[in-house]
């Protein structure tokens, strides 16, 4: 009797021996408030990029520790293997990532300016009579970074790092020290939704997806660190997850409750217009 218990003892261990770390962890995934997609933390509604992996890393056996700190923070922190994920991500600011095969997120990058202004965005020529409002360490498209590389620090663009840069954005261009901001579109309308201030802001245009670089920077991951032993078993988890919340409908459900849809009918008709071209 006590050999079988003793044998039984040893297959348990084997067990769990095998299956190994990547077992019921805590998978710490960090970002800076960017609602809807990931919003500040004991919120509610914390976006659905934290409810979509929350469902699907709980479901495997693993608990989520959500976490807000200013955007370079977060990718230094990811990159040095200090916090397990970051969301929000694309493949250019995040290089030595892992990064699943689905993509989280698709965004639609457009200009936004104080109500009343008649500025519309056409090229970069059109920004060159303006003060524009960014955010430290974040994409927005090949020729506008390029743009931004260029005068950052300078009155026609002026960058910011904080816990909530687009909120400080926002009250920055309603207070006229700048006159625009660039932003994806969901993620602008959102924020001046909850700051109160949706009727005092206005669309001024989006910018095109003219390459293909264009095109990745708009495709948003959760990126996981380089160096630890799971990243790879999570981003695996995360594509199969997707998936399936995507043919089940429980994706569409929770989109839902942000006024968002799938974002791959955006990124199918981008990618097939790109393709046109």
């Amino acid at each position: 009797m006590k050999n079988h218990l003793f044998k039984m003892s040893l297959g348990i261990l084997a067990i769990l021996f095998l299956v190994g770390p990547a077992f019921g962890e805590t998978i710490t995934i960090n970002s800076d408030p960017w609602c809807p997609y990931n919003c500040a933390v004991g919120s509610d509604k914390p976006g659905y990029m934290i409810e979509v992996a929350k469902a699907i890393f709980e479901k495997a056996g693993h608990a989520i520790r959500y976490e807000n700190m200013p955007w370079p923070r977060c990718i230094d922190f990811v990159q040095k293997g200090k916090i397990d994920a970051i969301v929000g991500a694309t493949k250019g600011e995040a290089e030595t990532c892992v990064f699943p095969d689905e993509e989280f997120g698709f965004t639609n990058m457009c200009f936004f300016v104080k109500k009343g202004n008649p500025w519309q965005y056409q090229n970069l020529e059109s920004l060159k009579s303006l003060k524009v409002g960014i955010q430290a360490e974040y994409e927005y498209g090949s020729l506008l970074d390029e743009y931004f590389a260029q005068h950052k620090n300078t009155p026609q663009v002026q960058e910011v790092s904080a816990d909530e840069p687009l909120v400080l954005n926002i009250r920055k261009l309603l207070k006229d020290r700048i006159d625009a901001i660039p932003e994806d579109k969901s993620a602008f309308l959102y924020t001046a939704m909850l700051l109160g201030v949706s009727d005092q802001v206005a669309l001024a245009g989006a910018t095109p997806i003219e390459s293909k670089e264009d095109f990745e920077s708009r495709r948003v991951f959760i990126a996981f660190a380089p160096g630890k032993p799971n990243s790879q078993t999570y981003a695996r988890l995360f594509s199969e997850g997707i998936q399936e919340m995507r043919a089940s409908g429980a994706l569409t459900q929770i989109l839902a409750k942000y006024g968002l849809s799938d974002w791959k009918l955006d990124l199918n008709a981008a990618k097939s217009k790109l393709g046109a071209q």
